[in-house]
Protein backbone atom coordinates (compact mmCIF):
# COMPACT_ATOMS: atom_id res chain seq x y z
CA UNK A 1 0.00 0.00 0.00
CA UNK A 2 2.60 2.56 0.92
CA UNK A 3 4.04 1.91 -2.83
CA UNK A 4 1.08 2.82 -4.26
CA UNK A 5 1.16 6.21 -2.02
CA UNK A 6 4.67 6.89 -3.31
CA UNK A 7 3.52 6.45 -6.98
CA UNK A 8 0.98 8.97 -6.74
CA UNK A 9 2.97 11.71 -5.03
CA UNK A 10 5.30 11.45 -7.55
CA UNK A 11 3.17 10.90 -10.10
CA UNK A 12 1.28 14.17 -8.52
CA UNK A 13 4.95 15.98 -8.22
CA UNK A 14 5.90 15.31 -12.32
CA UNK A 15 3.01 16.59 -13.41
CA UNK A 16 3.20 19.87 -11.53
CA UNK A 17 6.89 20.54 -12.53
CA UNK A 18 5.52 19.41 -16.00
CA UNK A 19 3.02 21.97 -15.95
CA UNK A 20 4.79 24.66 -14.56
CA UNK A 21 7.38 24.03 -17.52
CA UNK A 22 5.46 24.01 -19.99
CA UNK A 23 5.31 26.83 -22.66
CA UNK A 24 2.10 28.36 -23.21
CA UNK A 25 0.84 30.53 -26.32
CA UNK A 26 3.20 33.45 -25.46
CA UNK A 27 6.10 31.80 -25.55
CA UNK A 28 6.58 31.70 -21.46
CA UNK A 29 6.32 28.93 -18.62
CA UNK A 30 4.15 29.68 -15.61
CA UNK A 31 7.93 29.63 -14.03
CA UNK A 32 9.65 31.80 -15.84
CA UNK A 33 6.16 34.48 -15.75
CA UNK A 34 6.76 33.86 -11.84
CA UNK A 35 10.58 34.49 -11.75
CA UNK A 36 9.88 37.27 -14.27
CA UNK A 37 7.23 39.12 -12.18
CA UNK A 38 8.38 38.02 -8.91
CA UNK A 39 9.64 41.55 -7.69
CA UNK A 40 6.18 43.01 -8.10
CA UNK A 41 4.27 40.18 -6.74
CA UNK A 42 6.64 40.62 -3.50
CA UNK A 43 5.77 44.69 -3.33
CA UNK A 44 2.04 43.84 -3.89
CA UNK A 45 2.15 41.24 -0.81
CA UNK A 46 4.36 43.57 1.09
CA UNK A 47 2.23 46.78 0.33
CA UNK A 48 -0.67 44.03 1.44
CA UNK A 49 0.91 42.84 4.93
CA UNK A 50 1.57 46.58 5.83
CA UNK A 51 -2.23 47.79 5.26
CA UNK A 52 -3.40 44.49 7.27
CA UNK A 53 -0.85 45.19 10.30
CA UNK A 54 -2.25 48.68 10.12
CA UNK A 55 -5.97 48.09 10.14
CA UNK A 56 -4.95 45.47 13.14
CA UNK A 57 -2.76 48.11 14.95
CA UNK A 58 -5.70 50.75 14.44
CA UNK A 59 -8.20 47.90 16.48
CA UNK A 60 -6.33 46.99 19.48
CA UNK A 61 -5.33 50.90 19.95
CA UNK A 62 -9.21 51.64 20.16
CA UNK A 63 -10.23 49.00 22.87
Amino acid sequence: MRILKFMAIGAAVGYGIYYLTKEKENGKSILEELIEDGPDYFDRAKKYVEFTVDQIAERLHTN
